[in-house]
Parts: C-alpha cells; sequence; structure tokens
C-alpha cells in the first residue's frame, strides 16, 4: 500500500511447493540412512518410502510445469526404479 511491493499469490504458492519438495526430500534422505544402517526393515517402512519418493515425484513435475525457482538446491539421486526422468514425450500422453 505504502511502496510495499506485494509478493503475488503464485510466488507464495511456488514457495510453498518448493518447501514441501524440500521437506519431502529430507524424509526420503533420512528413511533411506535408517534403512542402510538397520539389519531388519519392516515392509511398512519400506512401504513409506515408495510412498515419499511418489509424492516427491509428482511434486517435482508439478513444480517443473509451473517453472517454479528453487531457493536452495540439494543431490537426492535415486535408482532406476523412479520414472520422473523417464516421463512420456507430449505425443505419448493421452490426457
Amino acid at each position: 500500500m505504502f511502496g510495499r511491493k506485494k509478493d503475488s499469490v503464485e510466488k507464495i504458492e511456488n514457495d510453498r511447493l518448493m518447501d514441501s519438495i524440500h521437506r519431502i526430500q529430507q524424509q526420503i534422505s533420512n528413511s533411506q540412512h535408517i534403512m542402510n544402517n538397520s539389519l531388519e526393515v519392516s515392509d511398512e517402512a519400506r512401504l513409506q518410502l515408495r510412498i515419499d519418493r511418489a509424492k516427491y515425484q509428482f511434486l517435482y513435475l508439478e513444480a517443473r510445469r509451473r517453472k517454479a525457482q528453487a531457493k536452495h538446491t540439494t543431490d537426492i539421486i535415486f535408482g532406476d526404479e523412479d520414472t520422473f526422468l523417464k516421463q512420456p514425450s507430449r505425443a505419448e500422453k493421452h490426457w
């Protein structure tokens, strides 16, 4: 109002999206660290890790679609079973 520039709704929501992505990356990293250091890993923990990876994949693709800018970078790299780098081309999409 008095010379202060207001943040747009789009920027606020993009920041919230990037914070969610960062939080899920931390959860995945912590889960992987625990699984690597434990003798027996429960099926429930493995399923939760897969769910977190699916959430990350969805949010990552949404951020790319919105062309959201990250405040910081991370170095999480997934294995071959993940598909977010193997997305279908526009011609292959049916939706």
